[in-house]
């Protein structure tokens, strides 16, 4: 989540000691993934989720006895129950819940993790076992000296390979050390970056969503009037230039997510020039069947290969029945996600 570290950090500075639970392990259907935390203050304020009714409040009462303890423990959360008009936690899986607790002596590894926001690093959190207590940490990123410790100098080296692989895999998950150590290696990934060419009326309700969802939101428009950060508040990055130039000098990788809706043909045309080829993981352009059959016939014409223009999503979006600008953006947010994560796309009640 975005400004999660954050957050951890401003506290910590004011002197605050948090709780942060973290699902390491799951098993059946479960409302979150592993890697899902949620920050828990001594207040009872929390951020984050872990997922929502399904266990969060147990979650909740177990990190703030844990802040008192001063000790961090794991805990079961079995959302199992056969469903009756009583039961509460029955959404089909068990989590496994690592409750750390944060304080002074993690405010310079809270404040690396927020200034890593744009890197991929691997964050190495002891769980038990024989030799080490639970808790200790060591954050390793790719070419840069690793900051913390787990214990020992050689624990040290081996988990630092370990998380160099993590982070090749991409995935988080539960380690062993010499089959008497478990220790979480949690990846952290920059956020997907949510480049929005053209700044129209859809442009602002897709804003808001994309930041909802966590992307690094990037709008660029060639109109001053409406490229800024006054209409754009909750973009990350607004550009106001030329569409062809801006796209041609911007750091596009798999990770970028390139919706082009812009005011014509001819700068959708622009645009596409310059991304058509780019490594990004999603390219969708707006437009009526008519625009999108006539700017496909102009790019043949122009050389592109069937292949490149098949990876455009255009019409761009999912069949929602969307009118207004607010459900159009949702239509297109909607399909980015599915290509993301990899969904079918139907209803969830017919799959």
């Amino acid at each position: 989540m975005k400004g999660f570290y954050e957050e951890i950090s401003r506290l910590i500075s004011r002197g605050e000691k948090l709780a942060l639970a973290k699902v390491v392990a799951t098993r059946g259907s479960t409302p979150r993934e592993v890697g899902a935390k949620m920050l828990i203050r001594r207040s009872g304020e929390m951020m984050g989720t872990i997922g929502g009714g399904c266990g969060e409040a147990e979650v909740r009462r177990q990190a703030i006895e844990a802040l008192e303890e001063g000790r961090p423990r794991l805990m079961v959360v079995d959302l199992t129950e056969e469903v009756t008009w009583e039961t509460e936690r029955a959404c089909g899986g068990v989590m496994d819940l690592f409750i750390d607790l944060w304080g002074e002596a993690e405010g310079e590894l809270a404040e690396r993790l927020a200034a890593s926001q744009r890197k991929e690093v691997a964050l190495v959190t002891t769980l038990k076992g024989d030799f080490t207590q639970a808790g200790r940490k060591l954050l390793v990123a790719t070419g840069e000296e690793p900051m913390g410790s787990l214990g020992s100098p050689s624990l040290d080296e081996w988990a630092k390979k370990e998380a160099e692989r993590g982070l090749a895999e991409g995935n988080s998950k539960v380690i062993n050390y010499k089959g008497s150590l478990e220790l979480f290696l949690e990846v952290h990934r920059p956020p997907p970056t949510l480049l929005i060419a053209g700044a129209g009326h859809i442009a602002l309700p897709l804003a808001q969503m994309g930041a909802l969802l966590d992307f690094n939101v990037v709008v660029i428009d060639d109109r001053p009037t409406f490229a800024n950060t006054e209409r754009f508040r909750q973009a990350d990055q607004v550009i106001a230039g030329d569409f062809e130039k801006t796209l041609r000098e911007f750091p596009i990788d798999k990770e970028s997510y390139i919706v082009i809706i812009t005011r014509g043909h001819q700068h959708d045309m622009e645009c596409l020039r310059q991304v058509i080829y780019s490594p990004a993981a999603y390219i969708g352009m707006i437009g009526s069947r008519r625009r999108v059959k006539g700017v496909f016939k102009l790019l043949k014409e122009e050389g592109y290969s069937e292949e490149s223009i098949a990876r455009i999503h255009a019409p761009i979006g999912l069949d929602i029945g969307a009118k207004t600008p607010a459900e159009i953006a949702l239509a297109i947010m909607g399909e980015i996600i599915r290509v993301q994560r990899g969904g079918s796309g139907r209803a969830m009640s017919q799959v």
